[in-house]
């Protein structure tokens, strides 16, 4: 049976004498579930123990562990995961106590997937796995020629003839190719030379049995069976037993095929490439297989002169699997979880390599100098301020925390069912499957039919899990979602009956982040530091032109923007024309010659101000020399032609990036190897108040100076760990690093550090000037106005064909309150559903179009029941989908009764932006009991009445 708790005390390690001789164990006292729980191969996981029962509802006991996983007993703390595979069970002294035999596995933090990648890195050398955490891969010509290779051979075993993939896999890599200063020609060369080795390799017959890999490929039955001489590519593979996930290159016959583009002259592979191979085996025995042998194909034996080389040059070499390697790869694994979960560094002594051999050396011994951190390579240089380190280690651990909230999402793929993940907004289930078609580049569509509504996280351009059922333990695949609708379509490398698509949790923010972080303070400009950390004051050289002559506070932005010689910050409450002020500033510098990065949070922000910029540039600039980089799916449809195609010609693509005077990105993007070769004279950053500071870094890092644009009294970041914006995850404890350290942004830091390098825009051209009063004394201290006077004066009956005569008398008010007891639920909340679905139907017999109408909520679950309740063209959503968008009647839902519950409720902010949304009518629709338990609701409340 397999034991699975959380380790409740002190763990004590120590040598006994047994009839084999002196050996170690370990006694680790336990709290289990109580409950029985089914493992995905039948197995139970032990509960409903005769043992001491802890008034926290689990029962406590003892496990103890034998001989080599005494070594991961060290590793543990009170509070920590712990799960032991094929327990022993045992009665001492009235308590029902376990212990590992031969055949069991020590899992800890069983719930932290460590990917494979980590696994080999980390026995190549822990601090070589950290450092590649801080500094990210980098773009250079091995790693790009590498994935091409890894590209071409999924695509041979797809069936995709060579020269085809090759010209295809290179052409992809067009960019990057270019920022390399290499040609396609002497790439494919490249490319083709190791590709010898895996056509060889096929033409054998080694992945396949004897009817050849042609038949094999034309096969559209290509579903992975463990029993079968099948092989299958580019496998994701999820073990909720071990805690392990990783894409492995190639299955075949039930076993893992690994590909490296070097070359090993052994008979044997590389020690670090069997323990990657081996992680893969664990994975494939969690999925019913029996896993004895391993693959590695080193692909560049193949181009070696056999007069030049001893050895053996033989790209194939397979090798053995026994228990203790598996074993072995399990302990690595959790070295790396244990030290992920409670935030500590690697020194590098953890491992056995020899420093003096690493190509890395300097690196690591420059960042623990500058880090002050203890390093196995020792340490070079001065370490940075107190300040600054401190600054890095709090940021480090808040990031760190991010990526621990990241692996509870992972953790939810298997802990909840199909209706939790469908009801916590994080899958599509019940999809009925239509058909599976094959694509020319070998890849598949596949289409599946919705046969339930319901809202979703899921849009065009996400990566999804797409399974037949269940995520982890069915068969499944990463697809790419192409259309969502009424009909699902999704494109992955194997084809899957699709019938439940999953959010697919990814750390790639948490690992740019990292690195944007990394690269401010070991990369960074020491004046910019000097500035960041208080210690110089912001410069300006501000011009005497007026840009906008009839607002005074835009022409003072512009001129801060244009004359910042650190950076300028632009406080734009709602509707008060930023987007507008970006342009402006934007063109005046293109003006004086500079190369501008614009970016945003948000691919829709982007977008917003890039179709400003376009709209004031005038003739200052050729369409040409403007650049917006972005996927296919990200980037709005009218923004497409300026959009920067990554695939083609290196020296086109090259140069179409390198020539752009304007260049607009995500800053996500940002923190992209691509983005990350390119310079600027200026960042301008709008929505910078929703970054998190290394979310702002990833732009600003790219540039001389930045202007940054946002309002900190609406929406702050969103972070998923505790102390952030989303609270209630499970698993947190009280040391946690607060994300307070991330939910408070780099404007709202500087503008309340520097106020003076700030300039907030105080005219507003949205809101009628009573829908406006509230936000303005609650949030800017009565500074904010309209604009002009029709601005103030605006209501509904400017509309065509709307009146407010045919409104009852309690809306004819451009605000009004509609009391509402509700029905007592916590997130849902049918009462104000109804009543907000005949308010509509009133505004829509007084002439205003559904189209017109928008409706806030604060929680999912209640976006989904009113919009059960109301017509599609209707928008319904949350606060946060909302920001940066406006209706002519807005309908705020606070589902609540009696009383305000919840940690939403208490970030005002987001009140801020649900307020500021409407142009000429709000509707305000909840329980006055619960408004007036809360002062700042009560005012508002006051004010709506």
């Amino acid at each position: 049976m397999d034991v699975r708790g959380i380790v409740a005390d002190d763990v004590d390690v120590r040598t006994v004498s047994t009839s084999y001789g002196e050996t170690e164990l370990a006694e680790v006292p336990m709290r289990l579930e109580t409950a029985d729980a089914e493992r995905p191969d039948g197995r139970v996981a032990d509960g409903g123990l005769e043992t001491e029962r802890l008034a926290d509802g689990h029962e406590r006991t003892t496990v103890t562990l034998w001989n080599k996983w005494t070594e991961s007993a060290q590793l543990l703390e009170p509070g920590m995961e712990l799960l032991v595979t094929d327990a022993e069970t045992k009665e001492y002294q009235g308590e029902k106590q376990y212990s590992t035999t031969g055949e069991s596995y020590v899992v800890v933090e069983p719930s932290f997937l460590v990917n494979v990648t980590a696994i080999r890195n980390w026995v190549e050398c822990p601090r070589l796995y950290y450092l590649n955490k801080l500094s990210g891969v980098p773009l250079n010509y091995p790693v790009v020629k590498g994935t091409i290779v890894h590209e071409v051979f999924g695509d041979l075993l797809r069936g995709r003839e060579l020269e085809e993939s090759i010209d295809a896999r290179v052409e992809e890599r067009g960019l990057q190719l270019g920022l390399l200063g290499e040609t396609p020609e002497a790439v494919a060369e490249d490319v083709r030379e190791n590709a010898t080795a895996i056509e060889g390799w096929l033409e054998q017959g080694r992945l396949t049995e004897g009817d050849g890999s042609t038949e094999a490929a034309e096969s559209t039955e290509q579903t992975f069976s463990p029993a079968e001489s099948s092989w299958r590519s580019e496998q994701l593979l999820i073990s909720e037993t071990f805690g392990i996930r990783g894409r492995a290159d190639a299955i075949r016959r039930g076993a893992p095929v690994e590909l490296k583009t070097g070359k090993n002259l052994r008979k044997e592979p590389r020690f670090k490439d069997k323990v990657q191979a081996a992680c893969y085996a664990l994975l494939l025995e969690e999925h019913g297989d029996e896993v004895d042998t391993g693959t590695l194909l080193y692909t560049k034996n193949s181009a070696l002169d056999r007069n030049e080389e001893t050895g053996d040059l033989t790209p194939a070499k397979d090798f053995s699997m026994g228990a203790g390697l598996l074993k072995f790869v399990v302990r690595l694994r959790n070295e790396i979880a244990a030290m992920e979960v409670n935030g500590d560094v690697p020194t590098g002594y953890e491992g056995d390599a020899k420093c003096e051999y690493c190509f890395e050396q300097d690196t690591c011994m420059v960042v623990s100098g500058r880090l002050a951190q203890e390093s196995k390579a020792g340490q070079i240089g001065r370490p940075l301020p107190d300040e600054e380190l401190e600054y890095f280690e709090r940021l480090y651990r808040a990031i760190e925390a991010e990526r621990r909230a990241v692996h509870r999402e992972y953790a939810k793929l298997w802990r909840q069912d199909a209706q939790e993940r469908a009801d916590d907004d994080r899958a599509l289930i019940d999809l009925e499957f239509v058909e599976k078609r094959p694509l020319e580049e070998g890849r598949w569509e596949l289409r599946a039919r919705r046969t339930a509504g319901g809202t979703s996280k899921l849009r065009e351009g996400d990566l999804v899990l797409a399974s037949d059922g269940h995520p982890v333990r069915g068969d499944a695949e990463l697809a790419m979602i192409e259309r969502i609708d009424e009909e699902v379509v999704v494109t992955a490398d194997e084809p899957v009956e699709v019938t439940r698509l999953d959010v697919y949790p990814s750390e790639l923010t948490t690992d740019r982040l990292l690195v944007a972080l990394h690269d401010c303070l070991l990369k960074g400009d020491g004046r910019r530091k000097d500035v960041l950390f208080g210690r110089e004051e912001p410069a300006f050289s501000l011009p005497e032109e007026t840009f906008i002559d009839n607002n005074a506070a835009q022409n003072e932005a512009v001129r801060k923007a244009v004359g910042a010689e650190d950076f300028a910050l632009i406080h734009g409450p709602p509707g008060t024309g930023k987007t507008y002020t970006i342009a402006r500033a934007i063109r005046a510098m293109v003006d004086r010659g500079e190369r501008v990065l614009l970016s945003a949070f948000t691919n829709r922000a982007v977008d917003n101000a890039l179709e400003a910029v376009l709209e004031g540039i005038g003739d200052s600039l050729d369409d040409d020399r403007i650049v917006r980089v972005g996927s296919e799916s990200g980037v709005r449809e009218d923004m497409q032609p300026y959009r920067l195609e990554r695939a083609g010609d290196p020296e086109d693509r090259l140069a179409e990036l390198e020539n752009a005077r304007v260049v607009a990105a995500t800053t996500a993007t940002c923190g992209s190897r691509e983005m990350k070769e390119q310079a600027f004279d200026v960042a301008l950053v709008d929505e910078a108040a929703q970054l998190t500071e290394p979310g702002t870094f990833a732009a600003a890092n790219l540039a001389e100076r930045f202007v940054l644009v946002g309002d900190h009294e609406q929406l702050p970041p969103v972070v998923r760990s505790e102390g952030g914006t989303q609270h209630g995850l499970e698993n947190t404890s009280d040391d946690e690093p607060r994300a307070a350290d991330l939910t408070e942004s780099l404007f709202e830091r500087l503008v309340e550090r520097f106020p003076e390098a700030g300039v907030m825009l105080d005219c507003q051209y949205r809101m009628n000037q009573r829908i406006q009063y509230f936000a303005s004394q609650e949030f800017y201290d009565g500074e904010l106005r309209p604009a002009e006077p029709a601005v103030a004066g605006r209501t509904l009956d400017d509309l065509e064909g709307v009146t407010r005569d045919a409104l009852p008398e309690q809306l004819r008010d451009p605000v009004a309150f509609v009391d509402v007891e509700g029905d007592g639920s916590r997130y849902t909340d049918d009462v104000e559903a109804a009543r907000i679905a005949e308010l509509i139907e009133t505004y829509a017999d007084a002439g205003l179009a559904y189209d017109d109408i928008g409706v806030i909520a604060p929680f999912r679950a209640q976006v989904s029941t009113i919009s059960k309740h109301v017509p599609d063209a209707v928008a319904v959503d949350t606060v946060d989908r909302f920001q940066g968008s406006s209706q002519e009647l807005i309908i705020v839902s606070f589902t609540a009764t009696g009383q305000l519950e919840g940690p939403i409720f208490e970030d005002y902010r987001r009140i801020n932006v649900a307020l500021t949304r409407p142009k000429r009518a709000l509707v305000l629709v909840g329980d006055s009991r619960a408004l007036e338990s809360d002062p700042v609701y009560a005012r508002m409340l006051e004010w709506a009445q």
